[in-house]
């Protein structure tokens, strides 16, 4: 029987956007992704839209922990000679074959380097995992890999990231090959900077990121656009808090309409990274 976390993916992706909004009470340069229809009615709404702001975008993923020294990346590999030791972890990339979800975030990744990446957990129990959420760091016992410095699958067979537990040493398999392990504390630095620099405000960042995505599924999520645009308009007229300018609804309506389709089209999470004032 194969070695489990002891936590899901969902949990993962949950603690680790609930741990950063928390944090960036305490200096944090994010926004976090809006909840679900499902979710409103106990998360709420919360973004920052008096600055300008860069799209990042985010797949969680849970990875498998490899805890004896007949796997693959060791036994076939010879992994260990380049550092990686048990125990380690093992995301899957989608299959090819299965979806295109892989093969969208690469080219977003491309078109807009630094935005996209994948997410996934060092807390290899879920002991650690409680632990870190307690403390307000699940984000920062996280390490993030570009799907672009992945690249485009070769074939139809699966294919892993290896990484280690501490250091930021992680390998691309079947053919081994390094890939970055980054972390979201240089990741926001970096998109934070890029913030500064946009032009054309928090609406118009939005509207590109939206029109970035349906350009990328050929059309396919008109539908999905226009439910999330009534679902927003209608919020704006039965909400009772009336403490946001007409110009701050429209940026929140943008922002819903572009992290729905973000979520629908692509099956990642929208953040939005903004300097601070």
């Amino acid at each position: 029987m194969r070695k489990q976390l002891g936590y899901s993916e969902f949990s993962f992706g949950y603690a680790f956007t609930e741990n950063l909004v928390r944090s960036s009470a305490n200096g944090s340069a994010t926004a976090p992704r809006f909840p679900n229809l499902q979710e409103e009615a106990q998360l709420g709404f919360d973004v920052e839209v008096d600055v300008g702001g860069a799209p990042l975008f985010l797949q969680y993923k849970l990875p498998e922990p490899m805890v004896r020294s007949t796997a693959g990346e060791i036994r076939n590999h010879e992994l260990d000679l380049q550092g990686l030791k048990v125990p380690f972890l093992r995301m899957a990339v989608t299959r090819r074959n299965a979806s295109q979800q892989h093969e969208l975030l690469v080219g977003m990744a491309q078109d807009d380097p630094g935005s996209v990446f994948y997410a996934m957990p060092r807390l290899e129990s879920r002991q650690a995992f409680n632990s870190a959420y307690a403390a307000v760091a699940v984000h920062r016992h996280s390490v993030m890999f570009s799907p672009a410095e992945i690249g485009l699958l070769p074939d139809d067979e699966q294919h892993t990231v290896a990484y280690d537990l501490g250091s930021r040493r992680a390998w691309f398999c079947s053919e081994p090959r390094p890939v970055e392990a980054r972390e979201i504390g240089s990741i926001l630095a970096e998109r934070g900077r890029s913030a500064m620099e946009a032009e054309g405000g928090l609406v118009a960042v939005a509207r590109a990121v939206s029109d970035r995505i349906q350009e990328a599924r050929a059309g396919e999520l008109e539908e999905v656009a226009r439910v999330a645009r009534e679902r927003a308009r209608g919020r704006r007229e039965t909400a009772a808090d009336t403490r946001w300018s007409e110009e701050v609804e429209e940026a929140v309506e943008e922002l819903v309409v572009a992290r729905e389709l973000a979520r629908v089209g692509l099956g990642v999470e929208f953040l939005m990274a903004q300097r601070r004032l």
